[in-house]
């Protein structure tokens, strides 16, 4: 008589083991997991560094150009420009043709000061920089605002303490200038 051991039926190797996870359009679920949160993650990032930039556009108080002489109070509604943003102001301030109402602010002769031989182009009360120094934006450049907003092309920005082109002021050319440089405008 012959022993046989119980043999189990024969099934082809890996048949009869379940897959762990599953897949979605053959991608396992733990990589369309991981894509998913990875991109949860860089849209929270994007949303925030967007609201930090928008959200310091106004501000009110007291600044560090106030104890120079300044004008006084940063305005309500006044944007915060920084090197990173003023590409961007510039660009809208060419956009859109707002022209900042009459001011004590005499622009001409802040760049006689600073040695711009160009005309303005448009000029902006703005806040300054990561402490918001109460400042001007201004535009200058050789070509007319209508030329750069059909054409597009490059132009010069100065951002000037409010002190400049004063005579009640004790600063140099060279402190009442925050940034100077030039910007490349798109046409629209």
């Amino acid at each position: 008589m012959s022993t046989r051991s119980p043999r189990s039926p024969s099934s082809p190797a890996g048949e009869g083991r379940r897959p762990r996870f599953g897949s979605i359009l053959g991608i396992p679920v733990p990589v369309v997991l991981i894509a998913l949160i990875a991109s949860a993650i860089i849209g929270i990032q994007l949303a925030d560094a967007l609201e930090q930039t928008t959200d310091n556009r106004t501000g009110t108080g007291s600044t560090a150009a106030d104890s120079l002489g300044g004008t006084g109070n940063i305005s309500v509604g006044v944007p915060v420009v920084t090197e990173t943003t003023l590409g961007t102001e510039v660009q809208r301030l060419i956009d859109s043709g707002t022209i900042q109402p009459m001011t004590s602010f005499d622009s001409a002769n802040c760049l006689r000061e600073q040695g711009i031989p160009d005309s303005i182009l448009i000029m902006e009360e703005v806040a300054w920089g990561g402490d918001q120094t109460a400042g001007w934006l201004l535009v200058h450049g050789p070509l007319d605002r209508e030329t750069l907003r059909a054409n597009g092309g490059i132009v010069s920005a100065t951002v000037v303490l409010p002190t400049c082109g004063t005579t009640d002021g004790d600063l140099t050319p060279q402190q009442n200038r925050l940034w100077s440089g030039d910007v490349m405008i798109g046409s629209l």
